[in-house]
């Protein structure tokens, strides 16, 4: 699908949808103060309806992860996504002019256009959908806020269909695979989400029924291998292929509820952060 012409872009009926992933506190000043620099950016912001979701701080998994559930779903009309989480592990010494990564740009199968900045991980989950890999030409230093200073006017010009900011073409295939047991994203309601995939439990010979032990964060616990995280009893932990992934779904890890002051998975496996590694092992029939 090739890029809307520059005439096209959105309408008040049908305005683009712009989501803008970031590491910061949900509805926190970091947000406010990005969501004005791309009122100003924008060249109608009535043509442009803008959704935040924030990630934990420093987390390139959760930005990645959540740019693929967004990203590979059904949209009415042009979806644009901004993802950020930029945490410089690069080094330990001294940035010099607050040194970082800058913004690159992929345009999906389906039309979806990403501009996320070039972190571990914000690419990983769409990689085999890019059709277009680009470079951004927009600053990597000069400011300790650049996604405030610098970066909503570049994602602000493809929004509106200026491609003059894109330069030097890249090769989807050099970037980073995601490993496959991995914790990606934590749910409002304590399930884990992971990086294994249900075709990744049916190659391993595990399907519904089977007990697994699971270790992470240091915890184990015996779990069972299910089709949805209701279909065992209540304080069982399930171990299924859950609600993200589309196709070929992500595994959760969900420990049913009825009260949020109970232990959910996050809480029995001790909140843990994204890109913690996890194992399951195969337990013999009872």
């Amino acid at each position: 699908m090739p890029r809307p012409a520059r005439g096209t872009i959105g309408d008040v009926s049908n305005p683009t949808l712009l989501h803008m992933i970031c590491d910061y506190a949900p509805d926190g000043l970091e947000f406010a103060e990005i969501l004005t620099r791309f009122r100003v950016a924008l060249g109608d912001p009535s043509r442009v309806l803008i959704h935040q979701t924030s990630t934990p701080p420093l987390d390139t998994i959760a930005v990645g992860f959540v740019t693929a559930q967004l990203g590979l779903g059904p949209a009415p009309g042009r979806m644009v996504i901004f993802g950020n989480a930029a945490p410089r592990r690069d080094r330990d010494e001294v940035s010099v002019e607050n040194r970082g990564r800058g913004l690159r740009y992929a345009r999906l199968d389906n039309g979806v256009e990403v501009v996320n900045v070039s972190s571990q991980y914000a690419f990983s989950f769409i990689k085999e959908h890019i059709v277009e890999f680009r470079d951004v030409a927009s600053p990597s230093a000069g400011s300790q806020f650049r996604s405030r200073d610098y970066f909503p006017t570049y994602v602000a010009a493809i929004v509106d269909g200026d491609y003059s900011v894109l330069t030097a073409t890249l090769d989807p295939a050099a970037i980073e695979d995601v490993p496959s047991h991995l914790i990606a994203w934590t749910d409002g309601f304590g399930n884990i989400k992971t990086t294994l995939r249900k075709s990744h439990l049916q190659a391993d010979g595990l399907g519904a029924g089977d007990r697994v032990l699971v270790t992470l964060n240091g915890v184990t616990l015996a779990g069972v291998i299910s089709d949805g995280g209701f279909t065992v009893p209540r304080g069982v932990l399930a171990v299924n292929a859950g609600s993200s992934g589309y196709n070929n779904p992500f595994v959760e890890l969900f420990l049913r509820v009825h009260h949020m002051s109970e232990k959910t998975a996050a809480a029995r496996f001790d909140y843990p952060e994204g890109g913690t590694a996890f194992e399951i092992e195969p337990l013999p029939p009872l």
